[in-house]
């Protein structure tokens, strides 16, 4: 597992392009056992189509914080100890997000507890933000169906009603 920080600025960063914006229209692609997307769309609070604007949200300076989970080594792990399990339960989330999660979490609050001012984004698309795009420019490439690593992604940042902005 590696973990990944850096200062993110204006130039860095790229917003999702829809009309009118945070409509979620990534949130709505269907995905296995999902045809209509996550089924959170529209229900819980930090989705869109109720979810703040990034610009609304945070101001700078601010942080990307990433998590690099490496799947095709857990996959092997994991089929040393199935070796009837298919490839879909070998990379079952279950077995391995929570933890990932957990060390996002504590390296975000890490960075946070220095400031009290800051805000941590852990769903940084439900308020607009495109992280292939974003993370592109910072020299990490996620898979859009992961087979070799998976990134969690976080950004920390002020607080935008903070600062009076």
């Amino acid at each position: 597992m590696e973990v990944f920080t850096k200062e993110l600025s204006q130039y860095n960063i790229v917003y999702i392009p829809s009309t009118p914006p945070n409509k979620g229209d990534w949130c709505k692609l269907p995905y296995p056992g999902h045809p209509h997307g996550c089924p959170n769309f529209g229900r819980k609070e930090g989705c869109p189509p109720k979810a703040k604007l990034f610009s609304e949200l945070v101001n700078y300076p601010m942080f990307l914080i990433g998590i690099r989970f490496d799947l095709s080594a857990h996959i092997e792990q994991m089929r040393q100890k199935h070796p009837d399990w298919s490839l879909r339960q070998l990379k079952c989330l279950l077995y391995w997000q929570g933890h990932i999660n957990k060390v996002l979490r504590q390296k975000c609050e890490e960075i946070a507890s220095k400031h009290p001012d800051y805000i941590i984004l852990y769903k940084p698309e439900a308020n607009g933000i495109n992280l292939f795009a974003t993370c592109y420019k910072l020299g990490i490439i996620l898979e859009r169906s992961p087979q070799h690593f998976v990134w969690k992604i976080a950004i920390v940042g002020t607080r935008r009603d903070e600062i009076g902005s």
